[in-house]
């Protein structure tokens, strides 16, 4: 979605928000990049973002960052001075911040009676919507109602302002029973404004533009991924804007 935006002329800030750094991993980012998702959390100076392509940057991941308990308001306040001074010193406006975490709870959990933020937690409070991506699995389907429920209870208890951008299918075998019956059902369970009726089809691409540190777009960009990706944009962003 990042590389979809930027190249409609967007400037894209991408964050990578879990430990397992997927995200830094599948553009090429190594493991000691100088500086980190956890540096800014830590209020380190020197921030370094990567420009990968033009229009997206991308704040790397750490796997430090689970290692430590921080405010429920930090990463917005962090972002908060990132934008200011990218365009003090860049003359840079982000039109989109894309967070990418990773497929955990949202439950509270406290400790001597105060609140122990979970990176779920953090990253929802400072967006203005989120998207849930699913595979057609039992497990999975199984689980969105219980992490929409509590979406829904922390919207209300700490963002009120943040919107559902759609609940889509990825990785999706098309012609599968197994596909065709979750598509159903996850479409007759979740209201009309948050299914997302884009699905994005397997393809071995994704995997070779991950080995490349590539998005879709420039290994593969006729692809049947790269055409579902740019049509799950279009619909998401008519849903949100």
């Amino acid at each position: 979605m990042a590389a979809y935006l930027a190249k409609r002329g967007n400037k894209i800030l991408l964050i990578d928000f879990e430990a397992q750094r997927n995200l830094s991993i599948g553009y090429g980012i190594p493991e000691d990049y100088p500086y980190t998702v956890f540096d800014m959390l830590n209020g380190k100076a020197g921030l370094r973002l990567k420009n990968k392509k033009r229009n997206l940057y991308i704040l790397a991941g750490s796997d430090m960052i689970d290692t430590e308990v921080y405010p429920l308001d930090i990463l917005k306040k962090r972002l908060e001075v990132l934008e200011k001074m990218f365009k003090k010193e860049h003359d840079i406006t982000f039109d989109y911040a894309i967070i990418d975490c990773s497929p955990s709870d949202l439950k509270n959990k406290y400790a001597k009676g105060k609140l122990q933020p979970k990176l779920n937690q953090i990253a929802l409070y400072a967006s203005d919507a989120f998207i849930v991506p699913l595979v057609h699995e039992k497990y999975a389907v199984d689980g969105l109602a219980n992490f929409m429920y509590d979406a829904a209870a922390f919207k209300k208890e700490f963002n009120p302002s943040l919107k559902v951008g759609g609940v889509f299918f990825n990785i999706v075998e098309e012609n599968t029973r197994r596909f065709k019956k979750y598509y159903l059902e996850v479409q007759d369970s979740v209201p009309d404004d948050y299914f997302l009726k884009t699905f994005v089809r397997k393809d071995v691409q994704i995997a070779d533009a991950t080995d490349e540190g590539e998005s879709i777009f420039e290994v593969a960009p006729k692809s049947r991924s790269a055409k579902d990706y740019s049509k799950l944009c279009r619909e998401i962003l008519n849903k949100i804007n």
